[in-house]
């Protein structure tokens, strides 16, 4: 089944994922052989330490486009823009003033926040993202501490209307995740809207999807098609998900 991957670090020389064309087109080249045909490229965002305006990023996101197109190799693939988004205060005046790229210009954000962040400070910051009237997606929600192994946190999150992206690779015990079964609670019980790679390079952090998604298809049969490709579809279009 394909994967309509919402969160990697293709873009290149923008972040700590591709540092450059090159290695971008590579990981294309993984995720397409992989079944990929839809991507959002998500760079970090990170108050302070970003090396690039908003101009400059739609610029390297056409001349990614380009590049791709002139290989000939993608003639199906569909590349989005968006970032992912360190919350931190000032985020979201910096949001409304249309300083940071939402999910395709969309009301949707993909925000993540320092492993250690105290759940307090995430209500906090999904109550502000929400009613400045954007959508928060938690990029890589089983790797904070404050929500592992919680699930009523997990659910609290969802009643706010937060929605929740999984790396692929955690059902699998991936980067930076080691609680396999955490994950797959996670999956099994519903809380998973989006998937993403996460990917940054070609070889430890790569566009890997199937071997990964095959677990879902057979734990969550009548899911699977929404988690990995069709809620995605509502992000790229600006539908807001109940």
């Amino acid at each position: 089944m394909q994967l309509f991957d919402i969160h990697c670090h293709i873009l290149p020389g923008v972040d700590d994922g591709s540092r450059n064309l090159e290695t971008s087109l590579d990981m294309i080249d993984i995720a397409y052989s992989e079944g990929t045909r839809k991507i959002i490229l998500t760079p970090h965002y990170i108050l302070g330490k970003n090396t690039y305006e908003y101009e400059e990023l739609d610029q390297k996101y056409e001349a990614l486009k380009q590049a791709v197109a002139e290989t000939g190799k993608f003639p199906d693939l569909e590349l989005y823009l968006g970032n992912e988004i360190l919350y931190e205060e000032g985020i979201v005046q910096r949001l409304r003033e249309g300083k940071i790229h939402t999910m395709n210009g969309t009301k949707y954000v993909l925000v993540e926040y320092n492993i250690r962040t105290p759940f307090s400070e995430i209500l906090h910051s999904i109550d502000e993202l929400t009613q400045a009237r954007f959508w928060p997606i938690i990029a890589h929600v089983e790797r904070y501490q404050a929500l592992e192994d919680h699930l009523d946190r997990i659910d609290e999150l969802l009643d706010r209307g937060t929605l929740l992206q999984m790396n692929i690779s955690s059902v699998e015990g991936g980067f930076l995740n080691e609680n396999k079964r955490w994950c797959r609670k996670l999956v099994k019980k519903g809380c998973i809207t989006f998937f993403g790679t996460d990917a940054h390079n070609t070889d430890s952090r790569a566009p890997y999807v199937q071997e990964y998604s095959k677990w879902i298809e057979k734990k969550c049969s009548s899911d699977a098609a929404w988690m990995l490709n069709e809620a995605a579809q509502y992000i790229v279009d600006g539908k807001y998900i109940e």
